[in-house]
């Protein structure tokens, strides 16, 4: 009598794994950059003008919160490229 296994190679796991990639990696989502937050009463919040400084929690040598879903997926520096800021990835995870 022949015994099957239903244990996967690493090979076929990592197959699945692509294909199950392969399923969506042409789904966009959403990023967005935070510099820091902050905080501010409504009374100030409708009397801002332009020209006014809000200030927020960072540094600017502070890291760059880089976010996909809402969710911080890494951190880096702002750099330009082509006229436009980008980051560059300092951690991921």
């Amino acid at each position: 009598m022949t015994e099957f296994s239903n244990e996967k190679t690493d090979t076929e796991s990592n197959r699945e794994t692509n294909d199950r990639i392969d399923l969506v990696d042409h789904v966009e989502v959403d990023c967005e950059a935070t510099l820091g937050t902050g905080t501010i009463t409504i009374g100030r919040l409708s009397s801002i003008a332009k020209g006014e400084v809000i200030q927020l929690d960072r540094s600017p040598a502070d890291p760059i919160d880089l976010k996909v879903n809402g969710k911080v997926i890494a951190r880096g520096e702002i750099v330009t490229v082509e006229g436009q800021f980008a980051i560059r990835l300092t951690q991921i995870g």
